[in-house]
């Protein structure tokens, strides 16, 4: 069997599926399927970074973006169309929604009658379609409701996100499969501190919360505590944080990091005492599930799908906003090291 998959960017600072995706084909690959990704290089930026595996990436350069089309449709279609034209057993994964590249790999997979899995990774949560509400609207009546409706299976990666694809009005079947996570064979060693520190490690995005947590933090504030914030910056939400971080003079609780590497990522985590990610939606989450298996416990809000924190012992699943994340940010802070490191234990 062949799968070609389909993604718009693999820019790290779109978030997790710019390293689920290419982890996906590695593992396929792995168990027998022939595989092909075609994606976009936005502004000549090189994605062929990620390890291709045994399978083949057809990267389409642009000077342009992947909102316009204009420039890079053509051989989008003309390398799909190769793609899946090549032997009669395939299967078309595509990743995303409401993008051009999404429309297209829809049009192809109707013109050849491929058999077409559409993963939409959160983006049909009721709070992400909160963002650019108007034009979502106009696109779900344009085209989008008809290509999800193309789809012979939905990939859900959380119970929450297949519940939100019937709330939709979508009947086809559902495959619920969580995301893989690499996990380096050794981890970094732990690095002794005399301040403690509490990591928010995700992209910087009004729909993540940290502004909850800055809000939070000014009321607990715990001794010898600092708040470590890495993660790429998403239309300018760092400044917005920044400013409330002055406004309530917390300057010398928070440090920002940007963007890291894998490596970066896991001494991170490693140096980390606690973990939060206060979203307001996850499709998945995956840095919840990377901080687990770096033996770190996890803060986070019941509008992700992580709900084994409190089951298996290893973390808090708290209701959204800044009064449970007040209360929960106090009385992780007092719990001494050695029951957070159990803690940690049962998350790995």
């Amino acid at each position: 069997m062949k799968v070609v998959v389909t993604i718009a960017t693999l820019d790290p600072e779109h978030g997790g599926p710019a390293r689920t995706v290419p982890a996906l084909c590695r593992a396929l690959v792995r168990h027998g399927a022939d595989v092909e990704m075609v994606t976009i290089a936005e502004h000549r930026r090189d994605p062929t970074s990620f390890e291709t595996a045994g399978f083949k990436a057809t990267v389409i350069e642009t000077g342009a973006t992947r909102y316009q089309p204009r420039s890079w449709a053509a051989s989008f279609k003309d390398a799909l169309s190769r793609a899946v034209c090549e032997t009669r057993d395939v299967v078309l994964y595509d990743v995303g929604l409401w993008l051009p590249s999404n429309h297209l790999a829809a049009q192809i997979a109707g013109q050849t009658q491929t058999r077409f899995v559409i993963s939409p990774r959160g983006m049909l949560s009721a709070q992400a379609l909160q963002f650019g509400k108007w034009k979502k609207r106009l696109a779900w009546i344009a085209y989008q409701k008809f290509d999800l409706k193309r789809a012979r299976v939905l990939h859900a990666t959380s119970e929450n996100e297949a519940k939100d694809f019937r709330q939709r009005g979508l009947t086809q079947p559902i495959a619920i499969v969580g995301s893989g996570v690499d996990i380096p064979a050794q981890l970094p060693n732990r690095v002794t501190s005399n301040k403690r520190t509490l990591l928010f490690l995700s992209r910087l995005h009004p729909m993540k919360g940290l502004k909850d947590l800055v809000c939070a933090w000014a009321q607990v504030r715990p001794p010898r505590w600092r708040v470590m914030v890495s993660g790429p910056d998403e239309a300018g939400h760092r400044s917005e944080v920044e400013s409330l971080i002055a406004s309530l003079n917390l300057q010398s609780d928070f440090e920002f990091v940007g963007s890291v590497d894998d490596e970066k990522k896991w001494k991170l985590l490693r140096e980390a005492d606690l973990f939060v990610l206060p979203s307001y939606s996850e499709s998945f989450g995956l840095a919840i599930a990377e901080a687990l298996a770096a033996e770190v416990p996890v803060i986070t809000t019941r509008a992700t799908p992580w709900r084994e924190l409190e089951s298996q012992r290893c973390g808090w699943w708290i209701d959204t906003g800044v009064d449970a994340l007040t209360k929960t940010l106090a009385l992780a802070a007092q719990s001494n090291k050695d029951d957070l490191r159990a803690m940690g234990t049962r998350g790995r």
